[in-house]
């Protein structure tokens, strides 16, 4: 069935990635799509971490339902993705991410995709990771409103790679098309690293 799914993309890619991890720290507005976005591309393992319930504000740009209401975003993710692609591994983990336990969701992966809304949950893992150069971070700042395409930027820091407008705030909306590219480049530049990586790029 994997082959069949795939058989669109490249099949030297699609071994690479089906020995790839990644982990996605935050399953809202980027997180959620990032998620099914890599399960479609063939990611071998998908972790993801939220403490979060699925409320009405969201379904405008998350990847949840009416049904979803009230219920884990992690698990509902899951959940989509399960169904939508069955060989799909994925390891959810409902958790509020901390200082005290960032060590531990670090040991799971090499690369980590931040997918918050709160600046001081961003900091965190940018402070966490930044200069660890086994582990590879990739982050999004600036996708509010209904900016241009041309004003998404990627800079890379050290190991950290971030990707958005670095202006827009929260105050302009959260909508779905603006949100849905950030998202999309994150998944983007996660697949590149994992490729990258396993050429010894």
């Amino acid at each position: 069935m994997r082959n069949e799914i795939l058989k669109r993309q490249d099949p030297e890619i699609n071994e690479i990635l089906k020995n790839a991890k990644v982990s996605i720290l935050g399953c809202g507005g980027l997180g959620s799509n990032i998620a099914m976005v890599l399960a479609r591309s063939g990611l071998g393992e998908i972790y993801i971490y939220d403490y979060d319930k699925v409320e009405l504000s969201n379904l405008n740009r998350q990847n949840y339902d009416q049904k979803d209401l009230g219920k884990s975003k992690v698990f509902q993710t899951k959940k989509k993705i399960e169904e939508t692609i069955p060989y799909a591994k994925v390891f959810a983990k409902e958790v509020l991410i901390s200082k005290e336990n960032l060590s531990e969701i670090a040991e799971k992966t090499d690369v980590f995709i931040e997918a918050f809304d709160k600046k001081e949950m961003k900091s965190l893992v940018f402070e966490y990771f930044l200069g660890r150069n086994d582990k590879k971070l990739i982050m999004a700042s600036g996708l509010s409103g209904l900016g241009d395409f041309s004003d998404i930027k990627v800079k890379k820091i050290e190991n950290v790679t971030m990707v958005g407008d670095f202006k827009s705030s929260q105050v302009q909306g959260l909508y779905a098309p603006y949100l849905g590219i950030v998202a999309n480049i994150e998944a983007l530049l996660a697949l590149k690293v994992i490729i990258g990586e396993r050429n010894g790029k």
